[in-house]
């Protein structure tokens, strides 16, 4: 039987995916608010500790964002591809770029007032002008930014030609040693400013671009690459499951100094094979194209921009809803609320002509799902 070619059209389970991994961050971030390796966070609650929950919250974020930068890269080797380099670069400023700017005019300085607010600091316009020296959960914006507007597309071009003479398992390796090396580049650098750390970030993430970016320009070696030992799901599982367990186990023991890196290192090995095998399983899972995925899929990046302010506060605010021994209750609150509000605040912005262009939304993208126009 002949199978069609890799994402030879739009394919939804990936759409949904790549928004998933996004929206799992409102999760994420209503998580940190838990007591545990969390001192540097906006807001501390009293709750019990949950050992088991923060172990899974940080094994998923390990791979999270570097699953969404491989889906990127290789969505983008496809625009570029598929309708030139000229489109893909106007498309990266509406989609990309015009965003950043627009919740980088208002982000910094609400989330200003509401950790002023929390930590009853007095609000002064010095502090005000400064909190445009943070990029909060915008950073990814900023490094896509770079990837896609500053980073020559020729250095994609070449590297997925290096990757084509190599077999996955040795793609995998290099993967691997890339991002680590500038993880540990972060490391010492972390204390220089959030600005300086963000250079070493964005390299470490860009390995993934285009790692997805070679994907794509070598589909036709999918076949081959699918059916690579490192890419079964008996290996894949339980060595997922170790990467949870090496969390867990350090958090429950509270270890410190640079032993407490190792599960870091160790998913940097699983995030890499993960986000191939992510995109497989997705690429054929049969979901179609209903009206509640495809506003998921519209929705993801502003209800993400959005959250952020929006959980910060939630946080600090439901802390007394419930007692400490109801950590995950919290979290779950935090987070449906969080998305409620999100997403009311995305209606907002897709009803506006202007505020819809510069977050870059498709016309009508919700008017169609949730306010069907009445025929005359």
């Amino acid at each position: 039987m002949e199978t069609s070619p890799f994402l030879a059209k739009r394919n939804i389970g990936l759409d949904f995916l790549r928004a998933i991994l996004i929206l799992e961050g409102v999760l994420y971030h209503a998580a940190r608010s838990l007591p545990g390796d969390n001192n540097k966070w906006y807001y501390i609650a009293d709750k019990n500790e949950s050992v088991g929950f923060s172990a899974l919250i940080e094994f998923v974020h390990t791979f999270r964002m570097e699953a969404f930068f491989f889906l990127s890269g290789m969505f983008s080797a496809m625009v570029i591809l598929r309708k030139g380099k000229a489109f893909f670069i106007d498309n990266r400023k509406k989609r990309v770029l015009l965003p950043l700017v627009g919740a980088f005019a208002f982000i910094p300085p609400v989330m200003y007032l509401i950790t002023a607010f929390i930590d009853g600091e007095t609000i002064t316009n010095n502090g005000l002008l400064h909190s445009w020296g943070y990029l909060h959960h915008l950073w990814f914006l900023v490094s896509l930014s770079i990837m896609s507007l500053i980073i020559p597309v020729s250095w994609c071009e070449k590297i997925s030609l290096w990757f084509r003479a190599l077999p996955l398992p040795v793609i995998a390796a290099l993967v691997i040693i890339a991002c680590n090396f500038f993880f540990v580049v972060k490391f010492l650098v972390k204390d220089w400013g959030e600005l300086v750390a963000l250079l070493p970030v964005t390299a470490r993430f860009f390995i993934y671009y285009v790692a997805g970016y070679a994907l794509y320009v070598n589909r036709d070696q999918i076949p081959q690459i699918k059916t690579s030992f490192i890419l079964k799901s008996w290996l894949l599982l339980p060595f997922g499951l170790m990467t949870y367990l090496s969390f867990y186990f350090i958090l429950d023991r509270q270890i410190e100094g640079v032993v407490k890196y190792i599960p870091t290192l160790i998913a940097s090995v699983f995030s890499v094979l993960f986000s191939f095998w992510l995109v497989f399983f997705f690429e054929k899972m049969a979901i179609k194209e209903s009206k509640a995925v495809k506003l998921v899929v519209d929705s993801a990046l502003v209800v993400y921009i959005m959250h952020y302010p929006v959980v910060i506060f939630l946080s600090w605010y439901a802390d007394s809803w419930l007692g400490k021994a109801w950590p995950l209750s919290y979290v779950a609150t935090i987070t449906l609320i969080g998305l409620a509000v999100s997403f009311l605040l995305y209606v907002g912005v897709n009803k506006s002509k202007v505020l819809s262009m510069i977050f870059g939304l498709k016309k009508s993208s919700i008017r169609s799902s949730i306010f069907p126009q009445r025929s005359e």
